[in-house]
């Protein structure tokens, strides 16, 4: 079934207030899964909709959350998310730190006690549109090789740009967890690289990718950035270790809550978007391009388009009933 992204909005907002959630929070959700569909990034959309479900329905999430901001230092929040879903903790510490980085020139808010917060572009983005750098970073469950303790571990930078914003937004493996579950519940293979089984062999199953783990980018330099990110997301302000979070997808009642910092930084050179577009057109000129090109087209393409829901997740959302 192929909808509006206005279309799919509305059904996605409806399924969240159903569940509970009030207007703000249900329209968090409903912005970052529709983000991500339009980005073509379906790993962090649509394919989280019966796990995000889950766990609101079975108390892993807080749909009434009460969540409190304090100023930890000048320059520097904290968000205490009361198991708020990640989406709404997201936009919230979003929200907060814009007029803070204006006046700070560079602040951070971090968010402890919420959900997965979905990819970190939607995030970045909004910085960049208030014309402010963004940078952000989160940890997740354990997921790389060798062994049990480094996630995935997210991190994105956004800075403005015309006509679009510069986004950068990657995992930490080879490619993301929610990639390999994608493939899972379409039934699909995965390319060899991606990830070993729990007895370290190279494998393309996902299912056993999921038992196993996933390979870094880099080696043990993606390693090594893994645990900047278990620093910054993790331990500064207390939030935890991702090697301590459970497997939402396995457990939805558990409070499965990673951490996640927000950095914002005002723009202090007048020559800033001189010196991106040289930048891109320097890249252009030797084959290569900016990240987060093809994002963009993707999204051109969707809006116009329209974008596909599978028939069980149309279902999940009441669309045809």
């Amino acid at each position: 079934m192929r909808l509006s992204p206005e279309e799919l909005h509305r059904a996605l907002l409806g399924h969240f207030l159903r569940l509970g959630l009030p207007e703000e929070g249900a329209r968090a959700f409903a912005d970052v899964l529709l983000e991500a569909e339009l980005e073509g990034l379906r790993s962090h959309g649509l394919a989280r909709l019966p796990i995000y479900t889950a766990q609101l329905e079975r108390g892993g999430l807080n749909p009434t959350s009460r969540m409190q901001l304090t100023a930890v230092r000048p320059g520097l929040l904290l968000l205490e998310g009361d198991g708020a879903p990640g989406p709404w903790a997201g936009l919230r510490a979003v929200e907060a730190l814009i007029p803070t980085v204006r006046e700070q020139g560079v602040a951070a808010v971090a968010v402890r006690g919420a959900g997965h917060v979905g990819p970190l572009s939607p995030y970045v983005r909004r910085l960049a549109q208030a014309g402010l750098v963004g940078m952000a970073f989160a940890n997740t469950p354990p997921a790389l090789a060798p062994g049990p303790v480094l996630g995935t571990n997210p991190i994105a930078l956004a800075a403005p740009m015309e006509p679009e914003p510069l986004v950068v937004d990657l995992a930490l493996s080879v490619a993301s967890r929610g990639k390999v579950l994608e493939r899972a519940q379409r039934g699909e293979s995965i390319p060899e690289g991606w990830a070993v089984d729990r007895e370290g062999r190279p494998t393309t199953d996902p299912k056993a990718a999921l038992e196993g783990a996933l390979l870094p980018i880099g080696g043990g330099k993606g390693l090594a950035l893994a645990v900047l990110v278990e620093v910054l997301a993790g331990a500064l302000a207390g939030q935890g270790l991702g090697l301590d979070l459970p497997l939402p997808w396995e457990r939805p009642e558990a409070r499965a809550y990673p951490g996640f910092l927000l950095i914002g930084l005002e723009v202090v050179s007048s020559d800033f978007s001189d010196l991106l577009l040289r930048l891109g057109q320097s890249l252009a000129a030797h084959g290569g391009r900016l990240p987060g090109s093809g994002r963009a087209q993707r999204r051109a393409s969707a809006l116009e388009e329209g974008l596909e829901v599978p028939p069980n997740l149309a279902d999940a959302l009441g669309i045809g009933r």
